[in-house]
């Protein structure tokens, strides 16, 4: 039996490269958001590995759920935002994988509705 650890690699550092304004301009929103990643990544390998807790599995429901709120209105504020700046249905099609119809259709839904709260949050509006 030995006493090693399983991996002897080092750990890699999880680096996300944001500029001195990018990071100015997310303020405190940075580390919430790293929390939350890290959080989810934990969850995701507790759920590779198996075995983890009914609490660790509740944790990361509650941690993705945010995180994917979160996600929600940073893309439906750049979808508001491009179409306030005449961005085509073609781009928007392409940057979301779907065909033109479909992004018509999700952009003008948007448009239809007010900006919900975590798109306000993306747009520091709150």
């Amino acid at each position: 039996m030995t006493t090693e650890p399983e991996h002897t690699d080092p750990v890699p550092d999880l680096t996300i490269p944001l500029s001195a304004a990018d990071a100015r301009a997310l303020g405190d929103d940075v580390g919430q958001l790293a929390m939350r990643l890290g959080a989810v990544l934990h969850g995701l390998a507790q759920l590779r590995a198996g075995g983890a807790s009914t609490d660790d599995l509740a944790t990361t429901v509650l941690m993705s759920h945010g995180l994917i709120n979160r996600l929600e209105g940073i893309r439906d504020a750049a979808v508001r935002q491009h179409a306030d700046g005449g961005g085509s249905y073609g781009d928007l099609a392409n940057s979301m994988s779907v065909t033109r119809a479909t992004a018509q259709s999700r952009r003008d839904t948007l448009l239809k509705k007010d900006p919900s709260e975590m798109e306000r949050w993306a747009t520091d509006a709150d």
